[in-house]
């Protein structure tokens, strides 16, 4: 029979229900208007080629209203190049949590989360061309420090840290001794009353992020404080870590964009959430729950987005974790990404942070001070192999043993590629030792493997870290039941 995959990561709580691991490969959905036998193709996630190491801890990614490409690495603000080289542009505080920045097409603001951490400087109005100017620490009284920011309408939005109030900037701010933050810029949060973790704006809505409730602001354009907050309309669940809040972009299933984060509400532990204009569902299936809420305090997680290949992936990232959570916005399934550490053990993924410019998509890592290219053309991690892993559902034979004759693989030939193939008869607790499957050279291949024993319910796994350009669609499996 053929064995058809599709679908996203889905490790039940219990292996005998599901053990569906997708590690290093994402899904796409093939059209069935189209004809073609399969639903789903999962191809491998991108490699990194290292364009330049200038040191320090990756703390920020950003991509400019103009389109310059901005790294923060260490204490040091840089602009990536299109021919890769750096340009330095100042220094802020050193450190190796992240930082947040953003534009409003004039000037560039960034802020570390301490009460003195905000820095400005001018841009250049087009990209690759002119200077940024000196990389100036805001001194302004009114300025009180935010670990997130956003701009609505030239205005810089921000959070002032473990308090129930947010801030704002003047409108088109550009220094602060032409254009000085005014101390009656500053809101509460009106219903919650609870400390703000953080802000975002999607479209002409602002977000104001609660421990356990969402408010909505607009421009009213009002003299005295230009915001006033949408009446009557909130998002019961708040937020867990400010820095997993992210924008999406738009795509089929978000119209006009979105926003995702990590958030909790009143009755429960964390979840991933994905909101448009004013309302909000979670997204994280119950086996990416279950993994989030076993790893404790999530207070430090990471998110970032980039699009590659038309997929929209939000990256999610736990500190010290082996893992990152990864959802595909385009198809709405999730997957896993890690890398390998020196003893060949999966560990965190290199990079934090993702951005988009010059047509190419670059990222930060997030101790060695590596900039990197991600590209589908790397098939590796700047020179450290990529582990790739995919598990099949289970295969029953109505309560009876089945003999396993012949497992044949379903996937596009990479020559030199060899695939390991591993599976439990225990219902996906333990595994045997896995079977080399050498991929071939041209399409007529079929790599196969025969007299795989006998199960009632098998769990087939491949695994691989060889690289190549593949893809996996499934395999044509010949089990003839028993009557035991």
């Amino acid at each position: 029979m053929r064995v058809n995959l599709s679908g996203g990561s889905y490790d039940a709580r219990c292996a005998s229900v599901a053990a569906q691991r997708v590690l290093n490969l994402y899904a796409e959905p093939v059209p069935q208007e189209e004809g073609e036998p399969v639903q789903f193709a999962y191809y491998p996630t991108p490699g990194l080629h290292t364009i330049t190491q200038p040191g320090g801890a990756g703390r920020a990614a950003y991509q400019t209203t103009q389109g310059d490409a901005i790294f923060v690495m260490g204490s040091t603000v840089l602009r990536l190049n299109g021919d890769g080289t750096t340009t330095t542009i100042g220094q802020i505080t050193n450190g190796t949590s992240p930082v947040r920045l953003s534009d409003n097409g004039t000037t560039l603001f960034i802020v570390d989360g301490s009460s003195s951490g905000g820095w400005y400087c001018s841009m250049p109005s087009k990209a690759g061309q002119g200077y940024f100017g000196e990389l100036t620490q805001i001194l302004d009284d009114a300025f009180y420090g935010s670990r997130t920011i956003a701009i609505l309408d030239t205005f810089f939005l921000f959070v002032n840290p473990n308090t129930t109030n947010w801030y704002t900037s003047p409108a088109q701010f550009s220094d602060e001794g032409t254009t000085p933050f005014d101390t009656l810029y500053v809101a509460s949060d009106e219903t919650s009353l609870a400390t703000i973790i953080g802000i975002e704006v999607i479209g002409q809505y602002i977000w104001l992020f609660s421990r356990w409730q969402i408010e909505f602001w607009y421009d009213s354009g009002a003299s005295d404080f230009p915001f006033q907050r949408v009446q009557g309309v909130t998002v019961e669940a708040g937020c867990v870590a400010p820095y997993s809040i992210a924008r999406i972009p738009t795509t089929a299933n978000t119209p006009n964009g979105a926003i995702m984060w990590l958030g909790q509400d009143r009755s429960g532990l964390a979840r991933v959430y994905l909101g448009q204009q004013t309302s909000a569902v979670p997204v994280s299936t119950f086996p990416v729950d279950g993994a989030l809420q076993a790893m404790g305090d999530l207070s430090d997680a990471v998110a970032s987005v980039y699009q590659q290949d038309g997929h929209v992936f939000y990256v999610l990232t736990i500190p010290e974790q082996s893992s990152s959570w990864v959802f595909d916005v385009s198809t709405g399934l999730w997957h896993e990404r890690c890398a390998l550490d020196a003893d060949g053990n999966e560990a965190q993924v290199r990079p934090l942070f993702w951005t988009q410019a010059y047509g190419k998509t670059w990222a930060c890592d997030r101790e060695n001070g590596a900039i990197y290219q991600v590209t589908m053309d790397a098939l590796d991690d700047a020179g450290t192999p990529i582990k790739r892993q995919r598990a099949f559902p289970h295969l029953l034979t109505a309560g009876t043993r089945g003999i396993h004759r012949k497992f044949m693989l379903d996937m596009q030939q990479a020559a030199d590629v060899t695939v390991n193939v591993d599976w439990s008869d225990d219902r996906g607790g333990t595994f045997y030792a896995a079977q080399p499957l050498a991929l071939g050279a041209t399409g007529n291949f079929w790599p196969t493997l025969w007299r795989l024993g006998m199960a009632r319910d098998r769990v087939y796994r491949l695994t691989w870290t060889t690289p190549g350009v593949t893809a996996l669609m499934g395999a044509f499996i010949d089990i003839d039941p028993v009557g035991s």
